[in-house]
């Protein structure tokens, strides 16, 4: 499918959602339950390279990270659905399973938005912080890719912000969830693109200015 964004001609932001040990690591909480953290944890080398080159180009960048109390009074109905993840103390803020990965550490700079939602957007300062930028497309990258990474690009394009999801910087825990969610996001919500083409495309361009 051809992209319908030009990177070149739009002000961009990097959005990396979620990248955090509890995902990642084989002593994280996704682990814990059963599921295929290495596919979530084999982002981690693709995303640092679009890290790298969104900082050569200057590219504003935010990292998202589920951020819960202990006695999770903040999960909403999470707490519900997903009981065990109180159990094991899934994304407890101050803990590993909470930290982002070391791989992605942001710089001085570098915004993290904590969220206690699936969604980079849910009653968190994302959208001012992108309109004070002059940002008119995001790039996103992360993990889950259907459930985090998803209910961000969906409130993105709600909000009228153009969206490029990059698929070998995204991942799931199986492929049903994976190939379902980029389905969607190539029917309604944005273009997928190889995180290679949009390295090269903006280490040509780099950001446009507002």
């Amino acid at each position: 499918m051809t992209a319908r964004w030009n990177i070149a001609q739009e002000t961009s932001a990097l959005v990396i959602v979620d990248m955090q040990n509890g995902f990642l690591r084989p002593d994280g909480f996704l682990a814990k339950g059963g599921q295929d953290w290495r596919r979530c944890a084999s982002t981690i080398e693709p995303n640092r390279h679009v890290l790298a080159a969104a900082r050569a180009a200057g590219i504003p960048i935010f990292f998202t990270r589920y951020t819960l109390r202990p006695d999770y009074s903040d999960a909403g109905l999470l707490a519900l659905w997903r009981p065990r993840l109180k159990d094991v103390g899934a994304m407890v803020r101050g803990t590993r399973d909470w930290e982002l990965c070391e791989e992605l550490a942001p710089n001085p700079g570098e915004t993290i938005i904590d969220k206690t939602r699936y969604s980079g957007f849910y009653r968190t300062d994302l959208e001012n912080e992108l309109r004070s930028r002059g940002v008119s497309l995001i790039v996103v990258t992360g993990v889950t890719t259907n459930m985090c990474v998803e209910s961000t690009v969906r409130d993105a394009f709600t909000l009228d912000f153009k969206v490029v999801v990059l698929e070998g910087c995204v991942n799931a825990p199986d492929d049903l969830m994976q190939q379902g969610a980029l389905q969607s996001f190539r029917y309604g919500f944005g273009d997928v693109i190889a995180s290679e083409a949009w390295i090269e495309a903006v280490s040509r361009s780099g950001r446009r200015s507002t």
